[in-house]
């Protein structure tokens, strides 16, 4: 069992034991030794999911028999396929030529090979355990494996197995049921086990759940002309490697008929993911603890449709201050690297660096929602309060192609990505809290938007390329190491108010630095802007009728001088507006004291004539000299 799985389980176990009304589990020992839980799970996920904080935990997420993995090989029926004769067939399976169908509760054994067959569960309200041992099947017109009825179906990928499962031309209905994806379940469905699972769909989904779609751990290699992973109630992974190819979205979870269901919650795992549409996408909540994420969306930021002029100098992250560094002086992780420098998956490849299949030049012929549902969110959920119609970035067929996107709250509480996405990296048509982990977003339009709160508690983000870098109806930011460069705006809100109270933020922006359409208040943390060099915009902005408090922290704004603001005499904070008269080189910014003491250096990475600052060390009355491309200013705080 590996590290990742132990941690999983123990957490599991630990929560379940903590509360005070969960049903018993038992269990039995399988042939290999470890732990299979019997029929009677531990099912936390019966009681609400949600906390009474929105977000959801580990114990209601996944039952001790979905963490296991594991399967019992005694009492198990073993099924050999081949295109010369199925063997297996005994009480709970029926053998019709190429076709398997279980009809009963059990574990099923499978392995070997069908070049047009299929494996049927059609079981009432039995849990029923596939384990695949090395299995190929091709089922051209159908599913590979339907699920037509059961309580419960868990696929289980034998330890050391190598199984492939496809489709190959257009979905034919069987039945009354909608099948359109290689793996088809209308009940819940756990895939669990170490061994690896390659899916391609050349007219469909890869794997489709009309209940929960949980995913446990194995390597999952999908090509799909729709979505690669899809669930209506919900989609949960709590480990495994992932190469997920999408003509749609990579991972998708949809539910119109109940608004507290259709959500994705992730505990674990690694993730490639290239996609027509969205990288992630939830018609509720997204909740992500950690991983390590790789997505590709839309054909990423080169692909985006929206166009702006730009001022904006440099590569990608426009440079933090002192070379490019945070403030311990390590170096800010660069596009394709992980944070410790190691490179990440190249877009649209494996780890092992091969490229997956060529998926086929196919049309999707059905959606992943029941016939009577409403049909696929191509687009987002609701209209954006927080940006305009010329802001929506979509394909010219109206497709969404973001990077991780939800329709309820967003949760991010760890992990490592890197988001290269024609829309939005990461956007919520609610909340948004990010409370740790590192982000590199390249994206052609925001980085991080939220249609109601953005809050930021930690983590380090680094906006390489954007129109707008972090926004929403207001922004909190508490903490965290945050990098933007963007054409537009570093950071907007469209509402209330924008509240800085810790971390440090650089902002490299074409348009305003920061812009709140409400109150601006800076209570603490390191903030250097780089705002525009035209008279168009500010450093610093808030709305006509609000205003900007300093109240702590330390402030470094350039920009030019037509339209800059002053902060308000009810600052807690003296703050210093320099207007220099002329325009100078990006270079050195030095503010010293009447004893030469430097207050504040900073380098400047464009041409400005306004400088904007502001420390707990700058006193009332006291002078000062600012040392400017090589021009001194006498300035006294008033």
């Amino acid at each position: 069992m590996s590290y990742r799985r132990k941690k999983l389980l123990a957490l599991f176990c630990a929560t379940a034991l903590s509360m005070t009304a969960v049903a018993g589990c038992t269990g039995t020992k399988s042939s290999t030794g470890n732990v299979v839980s019997s029929e009677t799970e531990t099912n936390a996920e019966e009681t609400s999911a949600q906390s009474e904080a929105g977000t959801f935990s580990n114990a209601d997420m996944f039952t001790e028999r979905d963490l296991a993995g594991t399967y019992e090989e005694s009492g198990a029926v073993y099924v050999t396929l081949s295109d010369d004769g199925i063997t297996g067939e005994t009480d709970g399976v029926v053998i019709k030529g190429q076709t398997v169908t279980i009809t009963a509760e059990g574990t099923y054994i499978f392995s070997g090979t069908l070049s047009e067959g299929q494996i049927v569960v059609d079981a009432d309200n039995a849990k029923v355990q596939i384990v695949f041992d090395n299995v190929d099947i091709t089922c051209a017109s159908s599913a590979a494996v339907y699920v037509k009825s059961a309580e419960k179906v868990f696929v289980t990928l034998a330890e050391g197995s190598q199984n492939t499962l496809r489709n190959t031309d257009e979905y034919v209905a069987i039945d009354d049921n909608n099948i359109d994806a290689v793996i088809f379940a209308k009940s819940d469905l756990t895939l669990n086990g170490t061994g690896s699972l390659t899916i391609i769909s050349a007219e469909g989904h890869g794997i489709v759940s009309k209940d929960d779609l949980k995913i446990i751990g194995g390597t999952y290699d999908i090509t799909a002309a729709g979505h690669a992973l899809s669930g209506k109630d919900s989609v949960r992974i709590a480990d495994g490697t992932f190469i997920l190819t999408a003509e749609k979205d990579g991972i998708h979870a949809e539910n119109a008929d109940d608004e507290e269901k259709g959500y994705i919650y992730i505990a674990d795992g690694d993730f490639t993911i290239t996609s027509d549409g969205d990288g992630m996408d939830a018609s509720n909540i997204v909740q992500i603890e950690d991983g390590t994420l790789d997505i590709t969306a839309g054909g990423g930021a080169a692909n985006s449709l929206k166009t702006h002029e730009s001022d904006v100098p440099g590569g990608p992250g426009g440079g933090m201050p002192q070379n490019g560094e945070r403030p311990d002086g390590e170096s800010m992780p660069q596009m394709g690297e992980k944070p410790d420098g190691e490179n990440m998956t190249e877009m649209g490849k494996r780890p092992d660096g091969t490229t997956p299949p060529e998926k086929p030049s196919q049309t999707d012929q059905s959606d992943t929602a029941d016939e009577t549902a409403a049909p696929d969110n191509a687009t987002d959920h609701q209209s954006s309060s927080a940006e305009t119609t010329e802001d929506t970035t979509t394909d010219e067929s109206g497709t969404s192609t973001k990077g991780i996107k939800a329709g309820g709250g967003m949760y991010l509480n760890g992990g490592t990505y890197q988001i290269d996405s024609a829309d939005d990296s990461i956007h919520s048509n609610a909340n948004i809290t990010i409370a740790d982990g590192t982000y590199t977003l390249a994206t052609g339009d925001d980085g991080v938007h939220a249609d109601d709160a953005l809050i930021v508690n930690g983590g380090t983000i680094t906006v390489t390329e954007s129109y707008e870098g972090l926004e929403g109806l207001t922004v909190t930011i508490n903490d965290g190491t945050i990098d933007i460069t963007a054409s537009d705006d570093g950071i907007n809100t469209a509402g209330e108010k924008m509240e800085l109270n810790g971390g440090y933020i650089h902002i490299l922006a074409g348009g305003d630095g920061v812009d709140s359409n409400g109150d601006l208040t800076i209570n603490g943390g390191e903030i250097y802007i780089d705002g525009p060099s035209d008279n168009g915009n500010n450093a610093i902005d808030y709305g006509d009728r609000s205003s900007a408090y300093v109240n702590g922290g330390t402030l470094v704004a350039i920009g030019s001088s037509g339209m800059a603001e002053v902060m308000s005499d009810s600052s807690k904070q003296k703050v210093l507006m320099i207007k220099l008269g002329e325009q100078m080189e990006a270079g050195n910014v030095v503010l010293t004291d009447s004893e030469g003491n430097v207050i504040v250096s900073y380098t400047a990475l464009k041409t400005y004539d306004c400088v904007i600052i502001s420390t707990a060390e700058v006193e009332s009355g006291a002078t000062y000299t600012l040392t400017t491309s090589g021009t001194t200013t006498e300035v006294t705080a008033e």
